[in-house]
C-alpha cells in the first residue's frame, strides 16, 4: 500500500479487469491525447483508463478511470 487511501481506493478498484483494447493517443480535439485502453471484467461494465504522466517519466503520473463509452 502507498500509505494514501485516497489513491489506494481509487486504484483498488481495478483489480480483476483486464486489458480488452488499446484505444490510442488521440483525444477529442485530435491531438495527441493520453494512452486509452479499455479493461473489462466478467459481471462488470467494460471501463476505460487512460495513463497520464510526462514522456520523461520522472513524475508519478496518474491514471484516469472512466467509462469505456465515453
Amino acid at each position: 500500500m502507498s500509505g494514501n487511501k485516497g489513491f489506494d481506493d481509487h486504484y483498488k478498484q481495478l483489480e480483476g479487469f483486464k486489458i480488452k483494447q488499446y484505444v490510442g493517443m488521440v483525444d477529442d480535439d485530435g491531438y495527441n491525447g493520453f494512452p486509452k485502453f479499455v479493461l473489462t471484467k466478467r459481471g462488470y461494465k467494460d471501463i476505460a483508463i487512460e495513463v497520464s504522466c510526462d514522456p520523461e517519466g520522472n513524475g508519478g503520473g496518474f491514471l484516469f478511470i472512466g467509462d469505456a463509452d465515453a
